[in-house]
């Protein structure tokens, strides 16, 4: 396009430029500055028009689908008096065929992101727009892409979950099965211990259909934002206090276990769902008991950072390798894989952690080192209300 303007201008002698519809500079003859359309004559342009004392032509350049772009012809001589083969007319020719290549410009780039969209919305998750990263087209099949690339992750989690949630329902499925096969064959004895058995096999599989459940509410509410409130049920608490009451209820619940808790004196209000929180605690607790030795100590922790309330919970266990601590909030990978079935857990217990910090707006961070043991940080934001402010 550029290379026509310069032969057009050479062979006319007049200035030419050509933008596109939102103005644009494509192509000029070196060193002119014509001036843009304004919007309004932009609007107006059905037809090419003079203005400037008719020394400037503005010429409208079409597509299938509309205004392409207009071209902008600063004339050097007075036009003749009479129709016929003038130098506005050379110009209007070369300005015809330039319309041309434009149009092709601009329409190729639309029909190959019409196609892959077609494509896609069809069901080809693995199409692509690929078009060069120039100009507004170049980004939109950029943003495209990037849309793309997100729904293609979403659907491979999502049948990775559903693969997963089958994989773990079935070993407990079929110890239930063995269960109640042995006690309806056996002594009245042999029942009652493999009847015991499976109460621990249907406690794990509420647990975890519960985790799905939750880590799934969770992950719609940040796809929709209007759905937030239904996932969290927000109210006031001190969460110095919700430490306080988590750990002794762990301490009771496991006394096998050194826990140390700290938390500062005065409240630590959170805007938040509080069993949602406590569920968090009790999930990063269990961690540490699991992965650690019996009488280890545990210490579960409540500080402020500036507009933050930090939950900390440290372990002196057998930590977690530097090649899995990347993967250990991703749903159903354990670390210590020899150990899974004495420690139990599905693989929920971490992700489903990071889902609550996510939806009160804060954060999870973990530091392992292999045989000194784990620390988790979850940050929520403070409270910005007092009580008093609420009521």
């Amino acid at each position: 396009m550029q290379a026509a303007v310069e032969r057009a201008s050479a062979q006319t002698s007049e200035t030419i430029a050509l933008f596109s519809r939102d103005g644009t500079l494509l192509a000029a003859t070196r060193g002119s500055e014509l001036p843009r359309l304004p919007l309004e004559q932009l609007a107006a342009l059905d037809k090419s028009q003079r203005f400037d004392a008719l020394s400037v032509v503005a010429v409208p350049l079409r597509a299938e689908d509309g205004l392409a772009g207009y071209g902008i012809v600063r004339l050097q001589v007075p036009p003749p008096p009479r129709p016929g083969v003038s130098t506005v007319a050379v110009v209007l020719a070369v300005l015809a065929c330039l319309s041309v290549l434009l149009a092709r410009r601009l329409l190729e780039p639309l029909r190959r992101l019409v196609g892959t969209a077609q494509a896609f919305g069809a069901g080809d998750i693995q199409v692509r727009a690929g078009l060069p990263p120039r100009g507004p087209l170049g980004l939109l099949g950029r943003v495209f892409d990037e849309m793309a690339d997100r729904v293609t992750e979403l659907l491979r989690s999502q049948r990775e979950l559903l693969a997963n949630v089958s994989h773990e329902l079935r070993t407990p499925l079929a110890r239930l099965r063995v269960a109640l096969e042995l006690a309806a064959e056996s002594d009245a004895e042999t029942a009652r211990t493999e009847l015991r058995l499976a109460e621990d096999d249907l406690a794990q599989l509420e647990l975890m259909v519960d985790d799905v459940l939750r880590t799934a509410s969770l992950d719609l509410a940040s796809l929709r934002a209007s759905d937030t409130h239904t996932a969290l049920k927000r109210q006031l608490f001190d969460a110095a206090a919700l430490v306080r009451l988590t750990g002794g209820r762990f301490s009771t619940a496991w006394s096998n276990s050194q826990i140390s808790i700290h938390t500062p004196d005065e409240a630590l209000y959170v805007d938040g769902d509080a069993e949602l929180l406590r569920r968090a605690l009790d999930n990063l607790l269990d961690n540490a008991r699991k992965y650690s030795e019996p009488g280890a100590p545990i210490t579960i922790r409540a500080t402020t950072e500036g507009d933050d309330a930090v939950l900390e919970v440290l372990d002196s266990g057998i930590g977690i390798d530097p090649v899995d601590q990347p993967q250990v909030f991703t749903p159903f990978f354990r670390t210590d894989r020899s150990r899974t079935r004495v420690t139990g857990g599905v693989g929920l217990g971490l992700t489903l952690v990071q889902r609550i910090a996510s939806a009160h707006g804060g954060t999870v961070a973990l530091e392992s080192e292999p045989g000194r043991g784990t620390r988790v940080t979850l940050r929520i934001p403070r409270a910005k209300r007092l009580p008093e402010e609420a009521a």
